[in-house]
């Protein structure tokens, strides 16, 4: 038997989701969340003291989701680095084909002033998942040399790119282009040996 009072309380987290994303956070009405989520403007006060309230609770749900696709890739044995975070971007393409709310909140917010500490708690935990599995890429070789933030900061940038395209239903989850930037987004942080006596100018 579904509990009713769980089922609409993730009608509004996915009437949040999709209305923060593409209406925008200032522009959305409790009205209008009421009515896409297809209840009473009370109802969300049952389940939410606030907008703003609603907004924290949606993004660190999906937060959550992504720090726990983050720790299932990691956990894969017997596969490299490369493969583990070639196979995390796929799945946030596909969530992006399929759910494209859930991955601009997860990847494309920029209102952070809204957001409360255990909101911003989540996010860093999906960062740090992110920033260990890359930190463990340096040990076994496979990621150059370098501050593992900054090469989680540009594997996020161009996966970023890629499912912002897939969301807004430029490319598919297996366009050839979203699947070359997931492939560049791995290149820009591999460690690839230095070439010793190339060409020289004029030479």
């Amino acid at each position: 038997m579904s509990d009713p009072e769980h089922t609409t309380r993730d009608r509004l987290l996915e009437a949040a989701r999709e209305l923060f994303t593409t209406t925008g956070y200032h522009a959305t009405t409790t009205p209008i969340l009421a009515r896409r989520a297809g209840v009473a403007e009370g109802t969300i006060y049952r389940h939410f003291p606030s907008k703003q309230a609603l907004l924290n609770a949606a993004y660190q749900e999906v937060q959550q989701w992504g720090a726990a696709s983050v720790r299932e890739v990691a956990a894969g044995s017997g596969q490299s680095v490369g493969l583990r975070l070639t196979a995390l971007g796929r799945k946030w393409l596909e969530c992006a084909e399929r759910d494209p709310a859930r991955i601009r909140l997860l990847l494309g917010w920029r209102l952070t002033r809204e957001l409360d500490e255990p909101a911003r708690a989540a996010a860093g935990e999906m960062r740090h998942g992110l920033e260990h599995l890359i930190a463990h890429g340096k040990q076994e070789g496979s990621v150059r040399a370098g501050v593992v933030e900054l090469w989680t900061s540009v594997w996020l940038t161009l996966v970023t790119f890629a499912a912002e395209r897939v969301a807004s239903r430029e490319w598919t989850a297996n366009h050839p282009h979203a699947l070359a930037t997931l492939e560049a987004a791995w290149e820009a942080i591999a460690w690839r040996p230095i070439a010793v006596g190339g060409p020289t100018a004029g030479g």
